[in-house]
């Protein structure tokens, strides 16, 4: 009696992690309140409990809609972490335009509310580090998961049995692979049988879920199999090979014109991501522009005194899906070539002002671009803008290039913080460049945003 395993399942989880989430976030805002302003405690009592009612409400709402519950076994963590951080985003978003509404923001403490948007989500996504790597000991010991098994034995079976294997607190325990032949998946787990015997195992094993990871080519013997399973009440998951497509963003299942459609290629900043990636870029942009307006400005005055002309600097780009936006930068030139063609810019071109080749040199031109980060036309990271002329050349010769505009341009990106940046000298620089941006949007979330930004900080990236 003592061996025996307790039987959990994910879905059993998913309660506690709905008041644990909201529960931290109301903990930490009763808690900075007490630390920052413990007099509202007595004076706003009434109206801190009607904050906290309101976050708790906005809370569920938000982790709901943002799919922070959806397979939570099942998922990757930086995409959960990348949910939770979206899901606080949007219920502190909530609850100022809210106080705006309703006339009630000065109970808002700027501490408190900054400090509550920061430690919220790291704690969370702490605590789901937590039940990943150290509490899975304990899955793996003590928690009988649900048994699966495999249609498949090629190097998709062997990927899907490789994660189930690095990670037991999903829940899950493989117990047998089936193949079209009787062949052997490894020394560690051959194939229990062809798949014609992979119903009959179902039945007497009692297993939960079957993974079926065969060809998409292999219609017939798909659709043999799912007939076989009909007279059971295992849940079937099919695994396409998605790696046999180029540049693949997505792989997400969409319903559309009526249909189940697998999205080979789509914006990563759809949805909550979007609402994510907003508030990131107005946070962020805001902060930024209020520590650096003196230093703009003094920088717009020795602009206006070493040289004849506007201080800023317009130049078209193309911007979200290839439309062209015009670019804000200080003038560092003699001469304002603000259309669809120019001349390239060199190292040593005599074109550039000897003020403007301090701003160049350390990027300094390109602050005005965070008043385009507030006008929703850039964003804080993302693939460096490129003038039209260039975008319209490079577009002939590079395969994907244009993958970029699926994404708002940055200031900042993961192929700056490469090393890929300033005059482009080769063809070989923009494929870089382009690989670069495109596996920025494959992966994208919002810590990798934040690593982007603190690498260009502190590596000095931004300068040429």
């Amino acid at each position: 009696m003592m061996d025996r395993k307790i039987s959990i399942s994910p879905h059993m989880i998913e309660p506690f992690h709905r008041i644990l989430d909201v529960g931290a976030g109301i903990f930490l805002i009763l808690a900075l309140y007490n630390i920052v302003s413990p007099e509202s405690f007595s004076s706003r009592a009434t109206l801190i409990a009607l904050l906290v009612a309101v976050t708790a409400s906005l809370g569920l709402i938000a982790f709901h809609i943002a799919g922070v519950y959806r397979a939570w076994a099942g998922s990757d963590l930086v995409q959960e972490c990348n949910r939770i951080l979206a899901a606080v985003f949007f219920v502190f978003g909530g609850l100022l335009l809210l106080g705006y509404a309703f006339k009630v923001s000065s109970i808002y403490s700027r501490r408190v509310i900054l400090a509550a948007m920061i430690l919220w989500p790291v704690f969370l996504c702490l605590e789901r580090l937590f039940m990943r790597k150290i509490a899975s000991r304990f899955f793996a010991d003590n928690v009988a998961g649900r048994r699966a098994i495999v249609a498949g034995s090629g190097r998709l079976a062997k990927s899907i049995d490789d994660w189930v294997k690095d990670n037991p607190w999903a829940g899950i325990r493989i117990t047998a692979f089936f193949d079209s032949s009787d062949n052997d998946f490894s020394d560690a787990n051959p194939c229990a049988g062809v798949l014609d015997d992979l119903p009959d195992y179902v039945k007497k094993n009692n297993i939960q879920l079957v993974f079926v990871a065969l060809p998409m080519r292999d219609e017939a013997k798909l659709n043999k199999l799912m007939l076989g399973l009909e007279d059971t009440t295992a849940q079937i998951y099919f695994f396409p090979d998605m790696t046999i497509f180029k540049h693949l963003m997505g792989g997400d299942v969409a319903h559309v014109a009526g249909q189940t459609a697998i999205v080979l290629r789509s914006s990563p900043f759809e949805g909550m991501n979007g609402l994510a990636k907003r508030m990131e870029d107005l946070i962020i942009s805001g902060l930024v522009l209020t520590i650096i307006s003196p230093f703009m400005l003094l920088i717009a005055l020795v602009i206006k005194l070493t040289s004849k002309g506007p201080v800023i600097f317009r130049q078209w780009r193309y911007g979200l899906e290839g439309e062209p936006f015009q670019i804000y930068k200080f003038r560092t030139m003699k001469v304002l070539e603000d259309g669809y063609d120019f001349t390239p810019v060199t190292d040593k071109d005599p074109r550039i002002t000897r003020f403007g080749r301090f701003l160049r040199k350390n990027s300094l031109d390109e602050l005005p671009q965070f008043f385009n980060v507030l006008a929703g036309t850039m964003s804080i990271v993302g693939p460096r803008p490129h003038a039209v002329k260039m975008n319209e050349d490079y577009r002939k010769n590079i395969p994907g290039y244009m993958l970029r505009h699926i994404s708002k341009p940055g200031i900042t990106g993961l192929a700056q913080v490469n090393g890929y940046k300033g005059e482009v000298k080769t063809d070989e620089d923009m494929q870089k460049r382009i690989s670069f941006d495109i596996e920025y949007l494959q992966n994208w979330s919002v810590l990798m945003d934040l690593k982007i930004i603190i690498k260009t900080i502190f590596s000095f990236a931004w300068r040429q």
